[in-house]
């Protein structure tokens, strides 16, 4: 057997034994007495990786460099010392990539060695990136983008077991058919895509209109309907592990559906979904069933056509009240506001021990380190005042 022939049979091992990985385990999680036996090992090497976060003063240090050279010197002191090395031609976005993707093999090792109900979690985790990675290979398959391009731009948290093969199916009625019947429907999120699907097409010709549903509808809606069902599916799931697992996911979910309900708002607001009917059907279809605006804020939101009825929406809740007047105040964005605030919900998820739901905040607070190193990076790159730079949030 030659040697290409070895390392496909291999990475074909590899890929079933990944694919078989998927499990979904339920039931409650062990309090004290049990925790540590099943998840402690991994949970001290959460709070280890914990420590590699960008410090304050590390922030301002890159805040004071004037080339994307001294990004990589000051680099050297910190957690990401290593990621830059090897990299001749430097910019915001690769040095974001490269970090980003650090903090994915550090989480992706931690899946790897989880077992029971934790593993379930973490998967549950990567499905979110895995739905926007299929996503976006199917905007580029029909847009006839380069294949090798999209697969480098893959969120490395979303990869599954043969997603490469969605770029060998061709643009047409029967591609998208086989896509769905031979691909698909053997990833994680299927139920997902089945559940959407039977909610578009009509039950006589079930796979025939696929191809149709994704030239009428915009794949950005088809993503953001995945996604609530991902979210709806993640949170009924903590809440049946109970425990601080429960309570404190049922926080950190149900503000995600409140962020999420208020920025599908704001970014309809130029499109067709902030007309009177769409609001009530399309729009609304897109908002998660729970949630601290969940029912009534959601309902109001059907009369929420600017940013002005937005907050007048908003202003029955505290929370987002005092954050709407905070992004006046401070002249940011309330997106801005609502990530300042999901900072600090998730650094108060490490705060206890014994849970999961520190795992679920730790690729959040990720998330907004990524935001941070790209904003600097970016102003330093267009060498912008020193004024702008200060968009990034603190973590820990």
């Amino acid at each position: 057997m030659s040697a290409e022939a070895k390392e496909e049979s291999k990475k074909e091992v590899q890929e079933y034994y990944e694919a078989q990985s998927y499990v979904r385990v339920g039931g409650e999680v062990g309090g004290l007495a049990y925790f540590n036996a099943d998840h402690g090992y991994l949970e001290a090497l959460l709070r280890g990786f914990r420590s590699g976060f960008l410090k304050e003063f590390e922030l301002r240090q890159l805040c004071q460099c004037t080339t994307l050279e001294d990004v990589k010197l000051t680099f050297g002191d910190t957690d990401y010392c290593n990621v830059l090395n090897g990299v001749s031609k430097l910019g915001p976005d690769n040095i974001t990539d490269l970090c980003w993707r650090k903090c994915a093999n550090e989480f992706l090792f931690l899946r790897d060695q989880a077992t029971g109900q934790l593993a379930t979690f973490m998967d549950f985790v990567t499905h979110q990136y895995l739905i926007k990675n299929i996503c976006f290979l199917i905007t580029g398959l029909l847009n006839n983008s380069d294949p090798n391009s999209l697969l480098e731009r893959m969120n490395p948290i979303g990869v599954f077991p043969g997603i490469r093969s969605v770029l060998t199916f061709e643009n047409t009625q029967d591609g998208m058919v086989e896509l769905y019947r031979t691909v698909l429907i053997d990833t994680p999120v299927a139920p997902y895509f089945e559940q959407y699907f039977n909610t578009e097409i009509q039950a006589d010709e079930p796979y025939q209109q696929l191809q149709d549903v994704y030239n009428e509808v915009e794949i950005d809606i088809i993503s953001n309907m995945l996604q609530k069902l991902w979210l709806e599916d993640f949170y009924y799931y903590t809440q049946e592990l109970g425990g601080e697992t429960a309570i404190i996911m049922k926080e950190l979910l149900e503000f995600e559906a409140d962020r999420r309900a208020i920025e599908i708002v704001i970014n309809s607001f130029s499109t067709a979904l902030n007309d009177q009917f769409s609001r009530d059907s399309e729009r609304k279809a897109l908002f998660a069933p729970f949630g601290t605006l969940y029912p009534e804020g959601i309902e109001s939101f059907s009369k929420v056509g600017d940013m002005a009825s937005l907050a007048t929406a908003l202003e029955p809740y505290a929370v987002f009240r005092t954050l709407w007047q905070r992004a006046q105040q401070d002249g940011i964005s309330i997106q801005d506001a609502l990530y300042a605030y999901e900072v600090q919900l998730n650094v108060l998820a490490f705060q206890g021990q014994s849970h999961f739901a520190a795992f679920y905040a730790y690729i959040k607070l990720k998330e907004q380190e990524k935001r941070n190193i790209w904003w600097i990076t970016s102003c330093i790159f267009q060498q912008r005042d020193q004024k702008d730079f200060n968009r990034w949030l603190k973590i820990f």
